[in-house]
C-alpha cells in the first residue's frame, strides 16, 4: 500500500505538470515565436534553519543551515518574458546542530534529548538532497536589462540521502530511517544579485519516531536565507 507521502507527492507532481503544460501550450505558435529571451539561470545560496515543530526540551544551538546550487530552465509565458515557469535541478547539503542525539541500543537507532549546556551544542546531523524546483517567475527584466526585480515562488521535490550524526561523544552514525522523498514550498524575492529566500518544509525529515522519553520527534524546518542567480 502506498504511503500518504507518496500519494501526496504524486498529486503534487501531477498538478505541477498540468500547470506547466497548460501555461506553455495555451498560447498560439505565433505568440510563442515572439519570445525575445529566456532567463535560464544557475543559482547558489545558503539558508538558516529554524525548527518548525514543537519538541519538548528541544534546543537548536549554533548555526544550522545549508548551501545549495543548481540550474533552472526558463519557459516564458508572455511576449516580453516578464512571466515564466522555471523547472530545474539542484543539490543541497544540509546540517543542523541541536540537543537531539541518536544512539544505538540493541542494534537499533533511538533518539534522546540531552538537557546539558555542555553537550547539546555538539550534536550535529547532516544530509544531502537532490532537488527538483518548479516555480512561477515574475520579473521586471528586459532583453537588454540585467538588473531587475524578481519574485519567484514554487515547489521543491527532494530526494534525500542517509542522515549522518556526529554526536557530542562516540562515533559517527549513519541513519537510513529518514524520509526518502520530502517537499517544500518557497519564495525568492529581490533585486539584481541579492535575493531573500524563504522556504517551509511540508514533510518532516524524521517521521513517526519518538525519543526515549516518549516524545514525538518530527524534524522539519523553516528556512531563511539568501539566493543568488547567474545568467
Amino acid at each position: 500500500m502506498e504511503t500518504t507521502l507518496r500519494i501526496l507527492t504524486r498529486k503534487n507532481l501531477f498538478f505541477l505538470t498540468y500547470l506547466l503544460s497548460f501555461s506553455l501550450y495555451s498560447q498560439s505558435p505565433s505568440e510563442l515565436s515572439k519570445q525575445n529571451y529566456r532567463e535560464d539561470q544557475f543559482y547558489f545560496g545558503s539558508s538558516y534553519f529554524i525548527q518548525s515543530e514543537s519538541i519538548q526540551d528541544f534546543k537548536q544551538n549554533g548555526f544550522s543551515g545549508n548551501f545549495q546550487f543548481g540550474f533552472i530552465r526558463d519557459f516564458p509565458l508572455n511576449n516580453n518574458s516578464t512571466r515564466a515557469i522555471g523547472v530545474g535541478v539542484g543539490y543541497e547539503r544540509n546540517f543542523f546542530t541541536s540537543n537531539i542525539q541518536p544512539i544505538i541500543e540493541n542494534s537499533e537507532i533511538n533518539y534522546r534529548i540531552i538537557v546539558s549546556k555542555f553537550l547539546e551544542s555538539k550534536n550535529k546531523l547532516s544530509f544531502s538532497s537532490i532537488v527538483i524546483p518548479i516555480e512561477y517567475r515574475w520579473r521586471t527584466s528586459k532583453i537588454d536589462e540585467f538588473k531587475f526585480w524578481r519574485i519567484y515562488s514554487g515547489f521543491k521535490l527532494k530526494k534525500n540521502f542517509p542522515l549522518y550524526s556526529n554526536p557530542s561523544y562516540g562515533t559517527e552514525l549513519k541513519i537510513d530511517e529518514i524520509e526518502d522523498w520530502t517537499s517544500s514550498i518557497y519564495l525568492n524575492a529581490g533585486y539584481n544579485t541579492w535575493n531573500i529566500s524563504l522556504e517551509y518544509d511540508l514533510n518532516p525529515l524524521i517521521k513517526n519516531k519518538k525519543t526515549i522519553d516518549g516524545n514525538n520527534l518530527n524534524v522539519s524546518f523553516f528556512r531563511l536565507g539568501l539566493i543568488f542567480y547567474i545568467l
